[in-house]
């Protein structure tokens, strides 16, 4: 997994301590980020799935019950984002974008071939060869079966090997060596998430104490009211 994060980390991140905070986002999206721009194709989906994985991450923190529950949570919620986002036509293709040399054309058909992939054969496809996950990895991302899993890379290299031929292997391998120097741009970086992250959890607690005082105070006048003012009104 990308995750290194411990236990103690989350504690401290829960406890808005701001570097754990920002060591936690530090770890997570940078490769959220990567896996979005492979698997939609576009820095503008990307920039979608990362805004929305970083609000949907802010009301979980206090949820997660160890490092390694966020770090499952960070990859499915990834997945889920992208299926969300991912356009029906991808032009100007981040796996395309500074690509060349002899064999630019081979690779281009492999990745014209893996965008019209069904979205779960192209995730299995993606995280396999690019990302290098195992199946069980593969299998928490997507939130599928081990056998699933296997089921959808069989169907996604048959497709893909048959029209590269002798050369999906070291088509695969230039794909590698894409996914891994794509040039990313975190909408917001760790740092400034983390603040902005326990900003908004200091004003959510603020709220909820006044929500819980106001709520005492009308108790207590309804109580007064019952007890003190209802007795002496004649009926």
């Amino acid at each position: 997994m990308f995750w290194e994060l411990t236990d103690d980390d989350l504690l401290l991140a829960k406890a808005a301590d701001p570097k754990a905070t920002e060591r936690l986002f530090a770890a997570a999206l940078p490769t959220c980020e990567r896996m979005a721009l492979a698997l939609c194709g576009t820095r503008d989906a990307t920039r979608r799935v990362l805004r929305g994985l970083t609000h949907r991450s802010a009301r979980q923190l206090d949820a997660w019950r160890s490092a390694d529950q966020a770090g499952r949570w960070f990859m499915h919620h990834t997945i889920l984002l992208v299926r969300e986002n991912t356009p029906t036509n991808v032009t100007d293709d981040a796996l395309l974008q500074g690509v060349g040399g002899p064999d630019i054309v081979a690779y281009g058909a492999l990745i014209s071939a893996m965008r019209k992939l069904p979205p779960q054969q192209r995730e299995v496809f993606v995280l396999t060869h690019a990302q290098r996950w195992n199946t069980r990895l593969c299998a928490v991302a997507m939130d599928c079966s081990n056998r699933a899993v296997e089921n959808h890379l069989i169907e996604a290299n048959k497709k893909i090997q048959s029209l590269s031929g002798e050369h999906f292997d070291a088509l695969t391998s230039a794909l590698r060596q894409v996914y891994t120097t794509l040039p990313l741009e975190l909408p917001l970086t760790p740092d400034r998430l983390a603040g902005t992250l326990h900003r908004g959890r200091r004003a959510r607690r603020v709220l909820r104490l006044t929500m819980w005082i106001s709520i005492a105070i009308a108790l207590t006048a309804g109580l007064w009211f019952v007890l003190q003012v209802l007795p002496r009104i004649d009926v």
